[in-house]
């Protein structure tokens, strides 16, 4: 009777604590009453995961040149492995190669006789930089010469790209729980590609996501609970940066902790703007792309046509005319706790048109 009574209790807390987490969340949604706010026009399909499970968490937006509206985005599940959906948000493909982190992308890489866009992601199964051709219909084919293994004693977390305007070298940036950061070069190699750690550094505490600004030769590390940092992304650069600063040179006091993923805005003339996602209070701050990187605001994201988006990890943004639903970009976010209706659902991606963001401001972000 004792075994009894203890199976009952437990499956009595864990219903409790399935509810409190529901209810939290849905609370969240209607916290920061005083932020502006907008809504996303598309969501992805939600994982295959159970309702409560940390699955999504980074997408990247590949643009494909011969038709804009065929552009796909590519999200990861770190439960398993990369997801490719249309701009409706409709999964087309899907591919369990492991415990997928963050992902980014490049056009242009010269393999062999042929120029290749590549999409590379941090894997968390075994500690690596996972390689992918990028086909017309969006369509994936790992082309690592090997697996391309990192050597951080942390496991891998964040990620992203850089092509280098000087010398037009593919590098791959990757990071770990414990603040160490790695960039590998991008090495042709016949029809596959290969990868050497060219430079290494560490930050004091947990880092995230990551951005590379390749016109100004700019990397952008979130460390978690600390700030944003500015590293020069050329290897030879070496390993020293500078906390990015508010207003009058003090540090940006607009900045909260818990800051996730990171995108960049491009606007012509080096113009634009730096997007962080603020996970611990569900929005979205924005600063300038220029130093000194001055905070422009905040906003987040609530319930419209699809739910809104909270707690957010990974965020990316395409700057251009993408169909008729993405005039002036193209915004895609994680959603930490995704809502069918009132009911709790596996996590996916929000997508939402740029100017829906930029005209939230006065002055208004600039669109292109």
């Amino acid at each position: 009777m004792r075994i009894k009574n203890k199976f009952f209790i437990i499956s009595l807390l864990f219903i409790t604590l399935t509810s409190y987490i529901q209810i939290s969340a849905r609370f969240q949604k209607t916290s920061n009453e005083n932020t502006p706010s907008t809504t996303a026009l598309y969501e992805t399909s939600p994982m295959l995961h159970e309702n409560t499970d940390d699955s999504a968490d980074d997408p990247a937006i590949w643009i494909n040149r011969k038709g804009t509206a065929e552009s796909r985005i590519i999200g990861t599940d770190k439960l398993g492995g990369l997801v490719v959906y249309n701009l409706q948000g409709e999964k087309l493909f899907y591919y369990p190669h492991g415990n997928m982190n963050n992902v980014d992308l490049r056009y242009d890489f010269i393999l062999g006789n042929d120029t290749i866009d590549v999409v590379c992601a941090s894997n968390r199964s075994n500690k690596s930089i996972a390689i992918y051709k990028i086909s017309e219909d969006g369509s994936l084919t790992d082309i690592a010469s090997k697996v391309i293994k990192t050597k951080m004693i942390g496991n891998v977390y964040g990620f992203c790209m850089y092509k280098s305007p000087v010398t037009s070298t593919f590098y791959a940036f990757v990071n770990s729980i414990s603040g160490e950061v790695e960039q590998w070069e991008l090495i042709p190699n016949s029809e596959n590609i290969t990868a050497s750690l060219v430079r290494s550094f560490k930050l004091n505490t947990q880092i995230e996501g990551m951005v590379a600004d390749d016109e100004n030769q700019s990397l952008f590390i979130a460390e978690e609970f600390s700030g944003i940092w500015k590293f020069a992304a050329e290897p030879d650069a070496g390993t020293t940066g500078e906390k990015i600063v508010g207003n009058n040179g003090s540090e940006n006091r607009n900045t909260p902790s818990d800051q996730e993923g990171l995108a960049i805005y491009y606007l012509p003339d080096n113009a634009g703007y730096l997007i962080v996602s603020n996970q611990g209070n569900n929005n979205f701050n924005i600063y300038e792309r220029n130093t000194p990187h001055n905070y422009l605001g905040n906003f987040r994201i609530v319930d419209g046509i699809v739910d809104g988006a909270e707690e957010t990890d990974g965020v990316e943004i395409y700057s251009y005319a993408l169909n008729q639903d993405f005039q002036h970009g193209l915004m895609v976010v994680q959603d930490g706790h995704n809502y069918d209706g009132n009911k709790l659902a596996p996590q996916n991606f929000k997508l939402i048109p740029w100017e829906n963001v930029a005209r939230l401001f006065n002055v208004a972000l600039k669109e292109n």
